[in-house]
């Protein structure tokens, strides 16, 4: 902060007598509130007029310009904190810095350096191999950071598809004008009206009808009436007057509140509100803060850092053996006299060196992380068809390991599309034929009608559903009966004198009073509300000729039944009724704070169950969920009883053990979270490390009383009631359990919980801008069923990585191993080390595309997630693993020690490896005889003869090997058809194919590259090769027979996330951040 900006800010503390902290505290107090606690508040600050001394304005005029600067630098500006916006250029900087990128590039410069060193008429063709290394780090790269930033641009995309924050109109210098909400100042007049989002916190200082949908930041289903702090005063005051109590089960706005908050959306009327917390310090912004937590390593990654530590760690033995050996056996042959020191021993020690560093370049499993991150990403492409928007890699990972999923009722389970599926009146039920019985008797519908009209407020404007889903569902009942001139009825009604008293939480009904003549002397009200209150108020019921008559004991007890089985299917009843008032009757007569005409006296017109319906493929999915080891729990704003029936119509619900609670019940037991330093509530730690100073504690959130959540979790299927802190500590402590947890959320307040899960999914439809921020996966159709496939491509995710593992641990230890016995035996490696990074390369990069492609079965939702203490490496597996690479071994070393008896050798003397006669086998290209002697190495070097046949063989088979052993590793599950769902892979049978075709065109072409015989193979050569390759798919037969009781599990501890990160963790971990990079900002 520079000079000028310091002078502003002491000057602006002068000004103005309240900060933010003052502000946040009034707006606090009103989201805690129990009674009228921020009414109280404000009141013993001085009522609402104090703010005008308090904020600098005046009421009668708003801002005038001659502060703006101070305001912004007191009370900042309404933005929400953003970084800057990433180009393709930052991804590619990312990727480049890459810890395993670098150490890739650095291998593919010692490649390059080490081939220099080598003999000179090898060194035209030394730097194909840093070459292939280094080209491969540039594909990588590329491919990464183009796919990151295309992620990018599509999140930026949907969120700017769902921005609904429109202009404001702001009261300044007398006059109105319309800006943008990012204008918005402390102390502004604001005027909002139905439909709008309120873009910022303050109190209203005028009101007509406001009622807010305050859902998305405090879960309330219902909406709020609001009312100027004028009207709340009197309110409280007429309230406090009729002795009524607080505690009778009311709501906590039993008395309506004047203050509004951010994120909530004006349902009804309009207003005037004077502007108090905006940005950061606004309710919504603050929510902010919750969502930046350092985000857990998942499951996999852990056990990936086992598999990492363990494979380096041996490959760095098994090199330093092999290099020890090498060492010692020349210097005892020096010692003997067996060899001669001169400068050319120099050479030999260089090449005693590369070995070593080639055994530890193969050794290094630089090809696991980049195999998880080719499954990921095209099981991110995948999944997006399906309509899962994935913005964070480690969510879809992550969902594979999966047991727990905490979903929310509305639009996830449920259409989110209100319907009318009952209807009961003085006939009786009459659903579904209703309209039948209305069309031949007007004097009925006509009131009904009426009533339906003037009472609501929803409409439908060119196709588009404005206002209540409950109100909404009472008009398609209109347009069904073919009455589609609702609003007509309505604004005729509404140009006489009405008088409207809008629904509120405590009376549970709405009314208005309509004038039926011109000059006003006959007047009606329509009443409409819970069933169960309304009904209670009912005298008469209509008949369909238009008759009245008394409602008996029987009549009303069938009402009674009906209400209850509605409740109990889970419906929402409305009881729709009205009533004539006589002339002189005074409608406006309130009785303890309740109108007076909706007392008594009511003429029941109906009552109607509507139901937001449970989406059809729900119970399947939920039954998919069950089966596959996944329990899912409800978690809802609605009572216990609709609660408990859409639960049970869902299937979630099974037992007779199953516990339905309502959140006050759950707060009482659990207490809420606390930091596990503190043990307090609201306390100084930082909730993300990153911004951690050095010394400061790191929040971490866990339920406070947990031996009580303990007791009951397991059997807790519904939260009813419930706030969006619930969620929050629902989620801890399931986490805190051991759990991984799922959970779904459309609100702001949703946020945290989303953040906090182990894999958050938002509504992409109904969700709010901070939600999908929060989130790891959006759902784009905001359906429960596109969780399943979720749960199917994260388990498909991790058995692609399983196949990787067992097919590249048969590598290593293939490679390694005949590394380290080649070295220790004839002082050469069968495999040169141009030779073994071209196995590196095509077994890595290549098996990892053809491996980690799979596309998932359906039997994999047959099973049960796999735990976070279960090895990655099964015993199965080993078998596998262990027994390839045995008869792998058996291979190679019989081809090495004793080749030259079997190998067929090419009929053209011209072409064999070396002049000499031996027209059936090749002869052995072995450089030193066991004991030490030269056998072939003065050929080698020779330039006109060079790399042997026998070897070339060698080197072939082994490739063929693993080529076909690919098919074998398909298959982790002793499946005895290894080829069953091959044609569902493509990319598989591709790459195969490619692979096999470089490896020909490798031998037969490029032989300068790879110290291959310069003639290639012969076609009889090459069909032994193959017959040597397909072995491992017939030994798997054998393999299949092998008891596994004899290998031991590997992995089953993970790796403790707070200990000290190793090479192969710095590798793995700076994988997952290169795959991570999908959010279009920095922040």
């Amino acid at each position: 902060m520079d000079l000028t900006e310091k002078e502003i800010s002491r000057q602006s503390s002068q000004r103005f007598k309240i900060n933010t902290s003052d502000i946040n505290l009034i707006i606090d107090t009103y989201r805690s509130r129990t009674f009228t606690q921020d009414i109280d508040r404000i009141e013993k600050m001085g009522g609402i007029h104090v703010f005008e001394d308090l904020l600098c304005v005046d009421f009668s005029t708003g801002l005038t310009g001659a502060d703006f600067t101070k305001r912004k630098v007191f009370f900042g500006k309404n933005q929400r904190r953003k970084g800057k916006e990433k180009t393709f250029c930052d991804f590619v900087k990312d990727a480049i810095s890459d810890k395993i990128l670098i150490i890739l590039l650095i291998m593919g410069g010692i490649s390059l350096g080490l081939g220099l060193g080598l003999e000179p008429e090898h060194r035209s063709t030394a730097w194909i191999e840093g070459f292939a290394i280094i080209f491969a780090v540039f594909l990588v790269v590329s491919v990464m950071s183009l796919n990151d930033y295309q992620k990018a641009k599509k999140f930026k995309e949907l969120q700017e598809s769902y921005k609904t924050r429109q202009n404001v109109t702001i009261f300044r210098s007398g006059a109105y004008t319309s800006m943008h909400p990012s204008k918005i100042l402390v102390g502004d007049i604001i005027e909002i009206s139905d439909g709008n989002i309120i873009p910022v916190d303050g109190i209203l200082i005028d009101a007509s009808n406001v009622e807010v949908d305050e859902a998305a930041m405090t879960g309330e289903n219902d909406k709020v009436l609001k009312v100027s702090y004028k009207e709340a005063i009197s309110l409280r005051n007429e309230f406090i007057e009729k002795d009524r109590k607080t505690d009778d089960g009311l709501l906590h706005h039993a008395v309506p509140s004047c203050i509004c908050i951010s994120g909530t959306t004006l349902a009804e009327g309009r207003g005037k509100m004077l502007v108090l917390g905006i940005g950061e310090n606004s309710c919504e912004g603050r929510l902010v803060d919750l969502t930046e937590q350092d985000q857990p390593e998942t499951p996999l990654q852990l056990k990936l850092d086992r598999v990492a530590d363990f494979i380096t760690k041996l490959g760095l033995i098994c090199s330093g053996i092999a290099v020890f050996v090498l060492f010692i056996r020349f210097f005892i042959e020096l010692g003997t006299g067996t060899e001669e020191w001169n400068n050319g021993q120099y050479k030999h020690m260089l090449e005693f060196l590369i070995t070593g560093i080639t055994v530890l370049v193969v050794a290094i499993p630089e090809g696991l992380p980049l195999a998880v991150t080719i499954s990921l990403a095209y099981s991110v492409k995948k999944m997006q068809l399906e309509n899962n928007l994935v913005k964070r890699f480690h969510a879809c990972e992550t969902m594979g390991g999966a047991n727990m999923i905490c979903s929310d009722k509305t639009g996830t389970l449920t259409t989110n599309q209100m319907s009318l599926e009952y209807f009961w009146m003085s006939l009786g039920k009459i659903v579904p034929d209703y309209n039948k019985h209305f069309s031949t008797r007007p004097e009925y519908f006509a009131k009904l009608k009426e009533n339906l009209c003037v009472n609501t407020n929803a409409r439908i404007q060119e196709g588009k559903e404005i206002g209540s889903k409950t109100e909404i569902a009472l008009i398609k009942m209109l347009i069904k009966f073919g009455h589609d001139d609702y609003q007509q009825v309505r604004d005729s009604f509404r140009k006489r004198p009405t008088k409207i008293f809008p629904f509120s939480s405590s009376r549970k009904r709405s009314s208005i009073v309509i004038s039926l003549d011109e000059d006003g002397t006959k007047s009606r009200a329509h009443v409409m509300g819970a069933s169960e209150v309304v009904f209670s108020k009912c005298k008469f019921i209509l008949n369909l000729d238009g008759s009245t008559s008394l409602i008996t004991s029987e009549t009303r007890k069938q009402g009674e039944d009906v209400i209850l089985e509605m409740a109990e299917g889970g419906l929402r009843t409305i009881c729709l009724a009205y009533r004539d008032i006589n002339s002189g009757e005074d409608f406006q007569k309130t009785i303890n704070n309740i109108p007076a005409i909706e007392e008594s006296d009511l003429v029941c017109l109906a009552i109607v169950g509507i139901k937001d319906p449970v989406r059809s493929e729900v119970p399947n999915a939920v039954n998919k969920c069950k089966i596959a080891g996944i329990k899912v729990r409800m978690v809802t704003g609605d009572n216990k009883i609709t609660a408990r029936a859409i639960a049970k119509e869902c299937g979630i619900i099974s037992g007779e053990n199953s516990i339905v609670m309502e959140g006050k019940e759950f707060r009482e037991l659990c207490g809420g979270t606390v930091c596990s330093n503190c043990l307090i509530e609201t306390c100084p730690c930082v909730r993300d490390s990153s911004k951690a100073q050095k010394g400061e504690k790191i929040r971490v959130d866990i339920v406070k009383n947990f031996d009580e959540f303990k007791k009951f979790i397991d059997n807790l299927d519904v939260l009813a009631r419930s706030q969006p802190e619930d969620k929050y500590t629902l989620v801890t402590g399931l986490m805190q359990l051991g759990h991984v947890v799922a959970v779904t959320g459309d609100g702001t307040n949703d946020a945290p919980a989303l953040k906090k899960a182990d894999i958050g999914f938002a509504m992409g439809i109904a969700g709010t801008e901070l939600a999908r921020e929060a989130a790891g996966i959006i759902l784009l159709d905001d359906n429960f069923s596109s969780i399943i496939n979720a749960v199917l491509w994260g388990r498909n995710i991790y058995d692609n990585i399983q196949r990787f593992i067992q097919f590249q641990l048969t590598v290593n230890i293939v490679a390694v191993g005949c590394a380290i016995v080649g070295a220790v035996t004839i002082k050469q490696s069968p495999l040169t080390a141009v030779q073994m990074l071209w196995v590196n390369l095509i077994m890595d990069t290549f098996a990892s595309l053809a491996l980690a492609t799979q596309p998932p079965t359906p039997d994999m939702l047959q099973r049960p997630p796999v735990a976070k203490k279960v090895s990655i490496v099964t015993k199965r597996m080993w078998k596998h693993i262990l027994g390839q690479a045995f008869i792998e071994l058996i291979i190679v070393f019989i081809l090495m020690y004793a080749g030259e008896y079997f190998l067929i050798e090419d009929g053209d003397k011209s072409k064999k490896s070396v002049l000499v006669y031996n027209d059936k086998y090749v002869i052995s290209g072995r450089n030193y005889h066991i004991n030490g002697d030269v056998d072939y190495k003065d050929y080698y070097e020779d330039q006109e003869i060079g790399p042997s046949r026998h070897f070339t063989y060698i080197f072939n088979i082994f490739v063929l090997l693993q080529l076909f052993n690919e098919f074998n590793a398909r298959k982790i599950k002793d499946e005895i058809n290894i080829f069953i769902g091959l044609g569902t892979n493509r990319i598989f049978i591709y790459i195969w194919f490619f692979t096999a075709s470089m490896q020909v065109i490798m031998i037969e072409v490029g032989f300068w590259a790879l110290s291959c015989h310069r003639y290639g193979l012969t076609g009889i050569q090459w069909l032994i090769s193959f017959g040597f390759g397909v072995i491992p798919i017939f030994w798997r037969f054998v393999l299949l027979l092998a008891p596994e009781k004899y290998f031991r599990e590997w992995g089953e501890k993970e790796r403790n996330p707070n200990e000290g990160l190793s090479i192969t963790h710095a590798i793995r971990k700076s994988s997952e951040n290169l795959s991570q990079r999908v959010h279009p900002f920095n922040g």
